[in-house]
């Protein structure tokens, strides 16, 4: 564990030097964020509502979303696949460091960095918005929703290095990439609630792994969640599924390794 640790503490001093993009990124997003806002105000104004949901529950949904974005959402296949790519991978191969465990840490100090400057930038937000935000009504909704923080960002990152090790076989994994994240954010609940949506569409999300990295956490914040324990246990089995797949096939890609930009 101490050369884990030691891989932590340097991608989180790395992370203080370069805060620069950190914070541009969570800029970019505020805005994408206060854009929904106002058209979600502008659309209740009129007297409108969607489903079960009062202005202040979607408020609270997107700044959540927000912040979960940043807190969860896993990035690392960027400089996996490029690793893979360009043979700097072969490291890891004279290095006691299995690769998955190595970009968890990274991953995991990137995000607690991350997810520290996102609480100051949503906490100004939500006191700005204090008269239009949903408080959970007791502590144990707090204890659940920071548990399925936990969940969500370990399947996200799971997610995100099976896209990365996707370098193994294919040349490039960019387009792949923006695909797979644009249908991940569709089916997590990031661009609307899921269940606003058609009820088949709704079914498919909830046989699908992805609505706990943003749709479950928020629902359990708001208290609309009827069975959050339930939703744990599945996230759980989704988690070490997903592992034993990863762990298989990072073995299978190791033995396809060729080092080409060597």
């Amino acid at each position: 564990m101490q050369k884990y640790w030691t891989v932590f503490q340097v991608n989180w001093q790395n992370a203080l030097q370069y805060r620069g993009p950190t914070f541009v990124s969570i800029l970019g997003n505020l805005l994408h964020i206060s854009v929904l806002l106002y058209l979600w105000n502008a659309i209740y104004s009129g007297g409108q509502q969607l489903g079960n949901y009062k202005l202040s529950d979607l408020i609270t949904y997107y700044v959540l979303q927000l912040m979960i974005n940043s807190m969860v959402l896993s990035y690392i296949s960027w400089d996996l696949g490029n690793q893979i790519n360009d043979g700097t991978f072969s490291n890891f191969l004279v290095k006691p460091l299995n690769p998955l465990y190595y970009w968890f840490v990274i991953n995991l100090s990137g995000k607690l960095f991350e997810g520290l400057m996102i609480l100051v930038v949503g906490g100004i937000l939500s006191s700005l918005l204090i008269n239009h935000i949903s408080i959970p009504s007791n502590g144990t909704t707090l204890l659940y929703f920071m548990l399925s923080l936990i969940l969500g960002g370990i399947l996200a990152f799971e997610f995100d290095f099976a896209v990365g090790i996707l370098a193994f076989w294919l040349v490039k994994i960019h387009s792949f990439k923006y695909m797979l994240q644009y249908g991940m954010f569709f089916l997590a609940g990031a661009l609307l609630p899921l269940d606003l949506f058609p009820e088949g569409f709704q079914k498919l999300a909830n046989m699908l792994p992805f609505r706990f990295l943003i749709y479950f956490p928020i629902q359990v914040f708001l208290e609309k969640e009827a069975q959050p324990i339930e939703g744990f246990l599945i996230a759980t089995v989704w988690i070490v599924v997903i592992y034993i797949l990863l762990q298989f096939g990072l073995r299978r890609g190791i033995k396809h390794y060729e080092a080409v930009g060597t």
